[in-house]
This record gives C-alpha cells, structure tokens and sequence, in this order.
C-alpha cells in the first residue's frame, strides 16, 4: 500500500537492498501515488507534496515544479523530503538539500570525430610543401587503389618511383573543423594510417605535416614513418594547441620513395570533443 504522502520517506537503494515483491510494490505503488499528485496538481494554495491533498490544491506552476524537484530530491538520495533543494538541478552531490536532475555529461558523450578516406574530399597532388619551391625530387608514379588485409578494405594514395634516389610527392587536403568542435581530444587528435613497402625510411617514408590556415608557422610533424604493416602516425593533442569550430587544418602527407618501393597513405581520424 502506498504511503506516499503522509510517509513520504522512501529508503535508497543500494547494492544490498533486497529485492523482494513487498519492497518493489511499495516502490510501484508510491510512483503511482507520486504520479497521480502531478497529474491532479491544479491550485488553490495548498503547497504540496508534505500533506495529503486532493485535486486543485496546488496554486501556480511554481508549486508544481517544486514539488518535481522534491520528486527528484528523493529519488536522487534525498534525506529530507520536505527541504527544497538549494543546488542546481544540473549540478548536485546527492547530499542533503542538494537533490537535482543528472547532469547531461553523465549520460551524454561529447567525444566526437571525423573520418576521411581516399580520396580525401578537397585533396590534390602537390610538388610542394605549402607553396615553397619543389625538392626537385619529383619523379615518382602516383595512383589510388584499394588494400584489403583480414576482410578490412582500406582505400590508399600511392607514391611509387623506380629511381635510385629518393622522390617526394605530397597529398595536401584542407578540412574545416566541424561547427560542434570545442577541443582537440586528448592524446589522439589526428590519426592518420599509412603502410609502407619497405621497413626503413631509407627506401619508403610517409611524413605528416600539420598548418592553421592564415598563420605561417608549422603547428606539428612526424617524419620517417616506416613500416610494412597498416600502421598509424597519432598527433598528440598538445602539439595542436588551441584551435575553434571553423579553424581550418592544412595537412600535408609527403610520401617518399626509391627502387620502386611503395608508399602509401589511407584513412584519417579527427578526434575532438564537443
């Protein structure tokens, strides 16, 4: 039978509360009776919850909505039913007078990311890192195409040269940091796949190279990246610094080979948070 609200103090549960039929319809039956005050909440001053009331004795939508903070007060560890919660509804440490709503970021992620694979919207060829002049080690056969490894397909740009020496060729794309970007997530910011035909930067290298539109100096690099298997260049985020929704990152992916050994650039990941 329902106590509510002439004994309105309901026992949290904790992981040793017993879960019995007497428990849980005491438990159903109070949620009904807290249920059936809202919805027969209409006014004439009578303040509730604390006395037994009937229809139309709640004056004003303040009153309703202090009573759903008392609710809530209870369900969220409250020990005193009648004191109105001081704290925000938002932010509360589940002490006396503090009871509220649960915060948003408790129940909602804010990571977010974005994935780009080849070919990269807004990507191009290029010579040249950033405008400057060309190495003059140019000579290389360029080429999109597909690696499938263990049922995984991974798109690729592809650099490849026949000549003694090594040759660079650079992927460059811009992308525009999305509207709900707030920070560069921690430790991952920018992931970046490549694999390599040879095990040693002296035959086949990728390196990465990261601008802010409209600023002149480097933001972050990596360079020598070598290895025969799919692997991943990560950029902390402390080497990005501070960056804003709209910001534009300018990536350059130079790709270096020799002896016809391949070099080759896939999917890239940007990590950030909302």
């Amino acid at each position: 039978m329902a106590t509510y609200p002439s004994n309105p103090s309901i026992s949290q549960g904790t992981n040793e509360t017993a879960v019995n039929p007497t428990n849980w319809n005491m438990l159903v039956d109070n949620i009904n009776a807290i249920g059936s005050d809202i919805v027969d909440a209409r006014g004439d001053g009578q303040e509730f919850p604390g006395t037994d009331h009937t229809a139309s004795q709640a004056t004003d939508l303040d009153e309703a909505l202090q009573a759903v903070r008392h609710i809530l007060a209870d369900i969220s560890g409250e020990t005193n039913w009648y004191d109105a919660p001081s704290a925000n509804l938002k932010l509360h440490d589940h002490s006396t007078s503090k009871g509220g709503a649960i915060p948003w970021s408790s129940i909602a992620s804010n990571t977010r990311f974005a994935e780009l694979h080849p070919e990269y919207p807004g990507a191009v060829w290029t010579a040249s890192l950033r405008g400057a002049a060309a190495s003059g080690n140019n000579t290389a056969s360029l080429s999109t195409d597909q690696d499938v490894v263990s049922y995984i397909a991974r798109n690729y740009y592809e650099a490849t040269s026949s000549e003694a020496s090594l040759q660079d060729y650079y992927v460059a794309l811009r992308f525009t940091l999305p509207e709900d970007f707030n920070a560069w997530a921690q430790s991952n910011a920018v992931q970046i796949e490549y694999k390599t035909e040879s095990g040693t930067y002296l035959n086949s290298s990728v390196a990465l190279y990261i601008y802010k539109a409209g600023t002149f100096a480097l933001v972050a690099s990596s360079e020598n990246n070598s290895n025969t298997i799919w692997s991943t260049i990560t950029v902390d985020d402390s080497a990005l610094g501070s960056w804003s929704s709209g910001d534009i990152v300018e990536m350059y992916l130079k790709l270096k080979t020799r002896n016809d050994y391949y070099a080759r650039v896939g999917k890239i990941r940007f990590n950030y948070t909302s």
